[in-house]
């Protein structure tokens, strides 16, 4: 099962960052999930594969939540 998340950004700039800052972070071997970090112009692209729903739904929300954090950050530092 696939999650794809496409997420604007003001600028390719911001989006390369937020890949950059986002890989980082691997996701567990245990969790079961995988995920992909891509950018497409201003956007960034996320995909999770797993089989579990609620290792998925997790994921998501642990990603989800993290943009908000970049996003905010770079808002303050226009």
């Amino acid at each position: 099962m696939d999650i794809s998340l496409t997420i604007p950004l003001p600028s390719a700039e911001s989006a390369s960052l937020a890949r950059d800052v986002l890989s980082v972070d691997k996701e567990l071997k245990r969790s079961g999930v995988q995920r992909k970090i891509e950018i497409n112009a201003e956007n960034l692209v996320i995909t999770f594969h797993g089989n579990d729903l609620k290792k998925l739904r997790v994921a998501v929300n642990s990603m989800i939540q993290n943009i908000i954090l970049i996003v905010k950050t770079i808002e303050q530092f226009k």
